[in-house]
């Protein structure tokens, strides 16, 4: 009897103690959309990355991870565009994106929650995402993976970005496929050829456009583009086009412009209320129609892709050839939207 019940006893105690292990290996507690954007922007710490090629570009993290935790977490990237990033901190004080941080978004990744990454291009030194920001902002990218590699799971990892960080998210996945698992360029400003577009084949793409975009012509742009990825890419049943007229934000008033679609995937392709939005249709790489009814939206999506990259530090294959041609385009490039910034200032955009 005595053995039973000493038996019984340690049985309890092995319990307990797994129960404490699982208590505190678990992501943390995200806040919930109901705190607000500003209690949500709080929840990120601002880091830097070591200079690479000339620039050592900041950024804003968000952990999904709690004290003694072992899991595994998808990185979900976003760049902003341009006007968005004129100092320490301004990518999240000008970005409703730190709602992917809140708890109702974060439950929805399989793993219990995701790292969300906000780089931000030096423009308050003129400098804007451009290709010649490739090597800085893969050194951001290695330098969370050094210090967070413990919890994030490298085959999950995601860029976006909107209008000029929609150009720079395919120059990412041009230049270093294997790093990313999908990614969800944003009224993307720059073209892509179709080669291009055959050295990120393995990059699951979900595009977002909109027919009515003042500053991207959709029939000369966006079509052959599509057309291209759908061609291409090694499995067309995972990529996806949004094709928006008016363009809504989530909470149902017009945006700015139809160029700012930014804020459609603020809660995950979906209104503020939950409801399928509106004058959008999705459509997948063959071809066929998609209806986002909540949750499913973006998030499901990157949880059914994945990529085989192990995050060893500087390992991208250099698709993407940064030489001085290309930095002279840069500086030319450069110049034109310092003068499209100096706009949105004046005009307050």
């Amino acid at each position: 009897m005595l053995k039973k019940t000493s038996a019984l006893v340690t049985a309890l105690i092995l319990l307990t103690g797994l129960f404490s292990v699982l208590a505190f290996a678990s992501s943390k507690d995200a806040l919930p959309v109901s705190s607000g954007i500003e209690a949500l922007r709080n929840e990120f710490f601002i880091d830097t990355a070591p200079s690479a090629d000339g620039y050592a570009l900041d950024y804003a993290l968000y952990s999904p991870a709690g004290a003694n935790d072992n899991e595994k977490y998808p990185l979900v990237i976003f760049l902003h565009g341009i006007g968005h990033g004129d100092y320490v901190g301004s990518q999240l004080d000008d970005s409703d994106f730190p709602y992917w941080a809140s708890s109702e978004l974060q439950s929805r990744f399989t793993e219990g929650g995701a790292f969300i990454l906000l780089p931000r291009a030096p423009e308050q030194k003129l400098v804007y995402w451009s290709k010649s920001l490739v090597p800085a902002l893969r050194s951001v990218i290695d330098d969370v993976i050094a210090k967070h590699g413990d919890n994030i799971d490298t085959s999950k990892i995601f860029i976006g970005g909107s209008s000029a960080g929609g150009e720079m998210t395919w120059d990412m996945i041009i230049a270093f496929p294997e790093y990313f698992a999908g990614a969800f360029p944003i009224a993307a400003t720059g073209t892509v050829s179709a080669a291009d577009t055959k050295k990120c084949a393995d990059v699951a793409i979900w595009m977002i456009a909109s027919t009515m975009d003042p500053v991207i012509s959709y029939p000369a742009t966006t079509t052959p583009l599509w057309n291209n990825v759908c061609k291409n890419n090694n499995d067309p049943s995972l990529c996806r086009l949004s094709s928006f007229s008016s363009v809504k934000e989530p909470a149902g008033n017009g945006a700015s412009d139809n160029h700012h679609m930014a804020k459609v995937v603020t809660f995950d392709m979906h209104m503020l209320d939950g409801s399928v939005y509106k004058d959008v249709t999705h459509k997948d790489g063959n071809g066929n129609s998609l209806t986002l009814e909540s949750p499913n939206g973006m998030i499901y999506w990157m949880n059914s892709v994945s990529s085989e990259y192990e995050g060893d530090a500087g390992n991208g294959s250099g698709n993407l050839n940064v030489n001085g041609l290309t930095n002279f385009f840069d500086a030319i490039r450069n110049f034109f939207l310092k003068i499209v910034n100096l706009f949105q200032r004046l005009f307050g955009l």
